[in-house]
């Protein structure tokens, strides 16, 4: 897909800033003790041999011998150099040949960021920038501790990675964090993986609202800045791209056809590291005497995701209120010139994705 210079303008406002490509530096030396890794069912008492995990069951894992010192090398971003980077511990599809100490691509480690603990000391994590980006904010969305004598324990949620290598083994992972590279605690366990759904698998939302926000922006995110876009709590990403958003309530007018309609749940669009995150939850559609909007709870800056939200006028919608309708189909809609936080700026003005709905 070919996408404007206007539609850029989310990419250019964030790479510029944000992403880049960083050479490895070289493995850090090995831990004092031998690392190994124990995984359990949710219990955290019976071990998980070969029993069968599904989408949605709770995993605990117990880590000895990691080096609360080591893994200093790295990336300097999000993890200054010189502190250690910690490890991540994640449910994965990982090719056969997966260790980084052997040179293996990131396209060998397929994750997904839900089913991935950051496991760090505290005292690396004190040592992390909080400003002028709020790198411990980064961590601390995956942070399990890292006691001083090696040992962690973390829970991990089964969630099935979306691009799967060829020949992948499913297993729980371990490996130096923030391209850190460090052998000694490259190891796995296998997991039974069962992908048809189980007792804990998460529910479809109902796709009651789907808008794509701007043409091509999922795109631009996921691609131009090696980020991504998740739905929670009622809302879902479609394969396309598009986004959904499940019915809360209508309070519509039966004479005119005015009144709001409300749907729940919240997308998140990340940059690489998540150094950029921002968040769209409960979109409205406002029917009014003065035209057709859709509003939602909005980030209040380029960094803050759901932690600070603000309710804005996203788009003026081409429909008119009816009181004899119901539900609509790919509406004409116009950026208005209130989005915020300011990465959306660009797109003030412009014409937005059509949005389709029903209530």
């Amino acid at each position: 897909m070919r996408t404007s210079a206007k539609y850029r303008s989310f990419a250019i406002a964030t790479v510029a800033a944000f992403t880049m490509t960083l050479p490895v530096v070289a493995a850090d030396a090995a831990p004092v003790a031998d690392a190994a890794i124990e995984v359990f069912a949710a219990d955290g008492v019976t071990p998980l041999g070969d029993q069968p995990v599904h989408e949605g069951d709770t995993l605990v894992v117990r880590g000895t011998g990691f080096d609360p010192h080591g893994n200093t090398g790295g990336l300097p971003v999000p993890v200054p150099p010189g502190v250690p980077h910690g490890t991540f511990v994640t449910f994965g599809a990982f090719s056969p040949e997966w260790r980084p100490s052997a040179g293996a691509p990131t396209e060998a480690r397929a994750t997904d960021r839900s089913a991935t603990a950051w496991v760090m000391t505290q005292s690396a994590l004190d040592r992390v920038p909080s400003a002028p980006f709020d790198f411990q904010r980064t961590i601390r969305q995956q942070w399990v501790p890292l006691a001083d004598d090696g040992t962690f324990t973390a829970e991990i949620t089964v969630k099935k990675p979306k691009s799967i290598p060829t020949d992948a083994l499913y297993g729980i992972y371990t490996y130096g964090a923030a391209e850190s590279v460090n052998a000694a605690e490259e190891l796995s366990v296998p997991v039974a993986f069962d992908p048809a759904p189980g007792p804990n698998a998460p529910k479809p939302s109902p796709q009651d609202l789907v808008w794509g926000f701007a043409p091509g922006y999922t795109d631009i995110v996921t691609r131009s800045t090696q980020g991504a876009v998740v739905g929670s709590d009622g809302a879902t990403v479609r394969p396309e791209g598009r986004l959904a958003f499940a019915l809360d309530s209508a309070d519509i007018d039966p004479a005119t056809g005015l009144g709001t309609v409300r749907y729940s749940g919240t997308v998140v669009s990340s940059t690489r590291f998540h150094l950029a995150e921002i968040a769209l939850t409960d979109p409205w559609v406002e029917f009014t005497e003065s035209g057709t909007f859709l509003s939602a709870e909005s980030s209040n800056t380029n960094t803050t995701g759901t932690d600070s939200m603000t309710r804005v006028r996203l788009a003026r919608l081409d429909v008119p209120a009816d009181p004899n309708t119901s539900e609509r189909t790919d509406v004409p809609a116009r950026f208005t010139n209130t989005l915020q936080p300011t990465v959306l700026l660009p797109y003030s003005g412009s014409e937005a994705a059509p949005v389709t709905f029903r209530y």
